[in-house]
C-alpha cells in the first residue's frame, strides 16, 4: 500500500503548511485593502477617533479618504494619560489642550464629507487652564484681555459645532468636563442654533450652560443627555415640548430642577440621578413610561403617577448611612416601584439591605417576576439578598451579574461594627 503524503500535488505546497498560515509566494506583498470600495474604506475610517483615522493619510490605500468620514470624534483625552476615572489621576503636559484646538481646527477645515452622523468633542472647557497655556505664549496684555473677555476658545468651539450642525449631524456628543474637575463657576455657553436643529436625533450636552429660555425646536430628537445642567422646572418642560418625539431623557447631577413632569406619550426612557450640590427634593412624575433608572442621593427622589412602568434600576450614591429617616425615604421608593416587573439593584442598594437585615428592617412587599443583582457578591450581600428575596413572592428568574468593584463606606461601616462584635 503506498504511503500516504500530506501533499497538495496542486500549487506544491504542504496541508500542514497551510494550516501554519503559510501563504503562497505569488500572494506575499498583496494590498488587499485597495481593491475595497471607498466607500468601505470611508466606513472603517468613521469607526476611529479622528486623531487615528487622520494618522492613515500616510498609508497609500487610505491616502486622503479621513476627509470624507462621517464620525468625527475628538477626544482630548487621547492625548494625554487619563484614567477617566479621577481627576486625580489626570496628567497632562503644558500645551496640550492648544495643540488640541490646533488639530480640531485643521480636521474641521479640510473635511469634505457632505453630510456627518455624528459630531463629539469631549475636553474639559476650564478658563483657569486655558489661560495658563496662554500664558505661556506672551500673549500681549490687550490680546489675553480679548481671549478672557470672550471666554477663551469659546468661539471656536462655536465655529466647531456650526460646522457639525450645517452639515445635518445626527448626533451630537459634546462633554465639556471630559477628566476635568465638576463646576458652577464659568462654563460654555451652548449657542441657541443648536437647540432649533431639524436633524439631530441624539443631543448629549456635559457641564455647559444651556438657554433654555429661548425657542427650542427639534423634532427629530429621540435622545436626550443632561449632565451637570442649571436646570429649573419651566425651562425643563419646554425643552421636552420643544422635541415631540422625544423617546429617552437622562438628567444626572443636574441643578435647580425640583419636578420632572412629563405626560408624552412618546417618553419611553427616564434617567435621573440627584446631584451632589442639589439641596431641594426632586419629584419624578411621568405616567407613560416604560422604564425608570435612579441612582445617586435618590433619598432626595419623589416617585409619582408611574402606572405604565414594567423596568427600573436602582443605585444609590456611597454617601448613606441608613440612618431612620434615609430608611422611611428609601422604603416611599421601592413602594412606589413593587409592582414593576423586572427590578435591577446595584451594589450599594444590597448592602442598604444587608443593615436593613441586621436591624430587622424588612423590604417593601412586592410583585417583581425577575430581578437583577449587580454585585460583587461578598459576606456582606449576602443578608441583603436574602432580605429582598424574603420580600418577593412572585419573583420567577434570579440574575446575579458578579462584577469589580473597591470597597464602599458602607462595607466599611459593616467590618467595623462586626469587628466591634467580636
Amino acid at each position: 500500500m503506498e504511503p500516504r503524503r500530506d501533499f497538495d500535488e496542486e500549487d506544491g505546497i504542504s496541508r500542514r503548511n497551510r494550516a501554519k498560515g503559510v501563504v503562497a509566494k505569488d500572494e506575499q506583498g498583496v494590498d488587499r485593502i485597495k481593491d475595497l470600495p471607498d466607500s468601505i474604506l470611508i466606513h472603517i475610517l468613521s469607526l476611529l477617533p479622528a486623531r487615528d483615522a487622520v494618522r492613515t493619510l500616510i498609508i497609500p490605500s487610505f491616502g486622503r479618504l479621513w476627509t470624507s468620514i462621517y464620525n468625527l470624534d475628538f477626544d482630548w483625552c487621547l492625548d494625554h494619560d487619563c484614567s477617566n476615572s479621577s481627576p486625580w489621576h489626570c496628567s497632562y503636559d503644558e500645551g496640550t489642550l492648544l495643540r488640541f484646538a490646533e488639530f480640531v481646527r485643521r480636521v474641521v477645515a479640510l473635511h469634505q464629507g457632505p453630510r456627518i452622523r455624528k459630531f463629539r468633542l469631549h475636553f474639559e472647557f476650564s478658563i483657569d487652564h486655558q489661560l495658563d497655556e496662554l500664558m505661556s505664549l506672551e500673549l500681549e496684555p490687550e490680546e489675553l484681555a480679548i481671549m478672557i473677555r470672550t471666554g477663551g476658545l469659546a468661539g471656536e468651539v462655536n465655529r466647531w459645532i456650526e460646522f457639525a450642525v450645517n452639515r445635518k449631524a445626527e448626533t451630537l456628543d459634546l462633554d465639556f468636563l471630559a477628566c476635568g474637575y465638576p463646576n458652577v463657576g464659568y462654563k460654555y455657553e451652548l449657542p441657541d442654533f443648536v437647540l432649533q436643529s431639524s436633524f439631530l436625533t441624539e443631543l448629549k450636552l456635559v457641564s455647559c450652560k444651556v438657554n433654555l429660555s429661548t425657542n427650542i425646536v427639534m423634532r427629530a430628537l429621540k435622545v436626550l443627555y443632561l449632565k451637570e445642567i442649571a436646570l429649573n422646572d419651566d425651562s425643563t418642560k419646554n425643552f421636552i415640548d420643544g422635541c415631540p418625539v422625544l423617546e429617552s431623557l437622562t438628567v444626572l447631577d443636574c441643578y435647580g430642577l425640583c419636578e420632572l413632569n412629563c405626560v408624552s406619550q412618546k417618553l419611553r426612557s427616564v434617567t435621573v440621578a440627584p446631584g451632589i450640590l442639589e439641596e431641594s427634593r426632586v419629584k419624578v412624575a411621568c405616567p407613560n413610561i416604560e422604564s425608570l433608572s435612579i441612582s445617586g442621593w435618590i433619598e432626595r427622589l419623589e416617585l409619582e403617577n408611574l402606572s405604565s412602568l414594567r423596568d427600573a434600576s436602582v443605585d444609590f450614591s456611597d454617601c448613606f448611612f441608613c440612618v431612620p429617616d434615609e430608611y422611611c425615604e428609601v422604603r416611599k421608593i421601592l413602594e412606589e416601584l413593587h409592582q414593576v416587573r423586572v427590578l435591577t439593584m446595584h451594589h450599594h442598594p444590597i448592602l442598604v439591605l444587608t443593615v436593613w437585615e441586621l436591624m430587622n428592617l424588612p423590604c417593601p412587599s412586592n410583585s417583581w417576576q425577575r430581578l437583577i443583582l449587580r454585585t460583587m457578591l461578598t459576606k456582606w450581600h449576602l443578608p441583603g439578598i436574602a432580605n429582598v428575596l424574603r420580600s418577593s413572592p412572585s419573583l420567577e428568574v434570579l440574575d446575579i451579574h458578579i462584577i469589580p468593584g473597591e470597597k464602599t463606606s458602607i462595607a466599611t461601616a459593616l467590618e467595623s461594627s462586626e469587628c466591634l462584635a467580636t
